[in-house]
């Protein structure tokens, strides 16, 4: 069985996926997931951007896109629209 447009195959563990994060200050803004090995510069990323409220709390987390799929570049993050 595959998974989002079967560029990740089902079953797997998160140790079979690598994660990256950016903080912005002390909360996770943007949080990327890739096979292990993929470099950065690939479009192999899944990328979801946090929103926080004023505590603290997550309000919302959004994929790049719109789109669950592992088809993004993690070094392009900040030029994606989220929902």
């Amino acid at each position: 069985m595959a998974i989002n447009s079967k560029t990740v195959q089902y079953p797997f563990t998160p140790a079979d996926i690598m994660t990256l994060v950016e903080y912005d200050g002390n909360n996770p803004l943007y949080i990327g997931r890739a096979n292990p090995g993929v470099a950065s510069s690939l479009a192999a990323w899944q990328i979801k951007k946090l929103t926080f409220d004023a505590n603290n709390n997550v309000t919302a987390m959004e994929f790049a896109s719109g789109i669950n799929d592992y088809n993004k570049v993690w070094d392009d993050r900040a030029g994606y629209s989220y929902s």
